[in-house]
């Protein structure tokens, strides 16, 4: 079975964000669109758009006209992360470990730089993964997940 998220999906997927983000819920992105939009035929669209409704990415509305007027109401927060939209809790720790490496390069006092630094590589270390799962569970209840 040939893999289609690289070449398919995941640009489909990309395109549909893009529409709905600039729409600001004011209008919902036909297939015809988003196939114009991502550089992919009618018919990929239509398979994408099917793939990505079974994983519950998107609700896909289908029309009974033709393939290219069925439409996409809604994305999930999952399918704004895998095309980058949004941070993984993974990419938000990596951001804020970023953040208290560089508050501790910018830091005067040697005891609050140590400390920063302290803090940035438990962050980044040791302790990565408790913080993952913190921040994962913080951004989910955030989001209504």
């Amino acid at each position: 079975m040939e893999n289609t998220w690289a070449a398919r999906d995941l640009p489909v997927l990309d395109a549909i964000v893009k529409y709905l983000d600039d729409a600001a819920g004011a209008a919902f992105p036909e297939l015809r669109d988003i196939a114009e939009i991502a550089n992919v035929d009618v018919t990929d669209a239509g398979k994408a758009a099917l793939a990505l409704e079974s994983d519950a990415l998107i609700t896909l509305g289908k029309t009974a006209g033709g393939l290219g007027t069925w439409y996409v109401k809604t994305v999930t927060g999952d399918a704004r992360r895998l095309v980058g939209q949004w941070p993984t809790a993974e990419q938000f720790v990596d951001e804020v470990a970023q953040r208290l490496s560089d508050a501790a390069d910018a830091e005067a006092d040697p005891e609050r730089r140590g400390k920063l630094r302290e803090l940035a590589s438990s962050a980044g270390d040791v302790a990565r993964n408790v913080f993952v799962d913190v921040t994962s569970a913080v951004i989910s209840k955030q989001m209504g997940v």
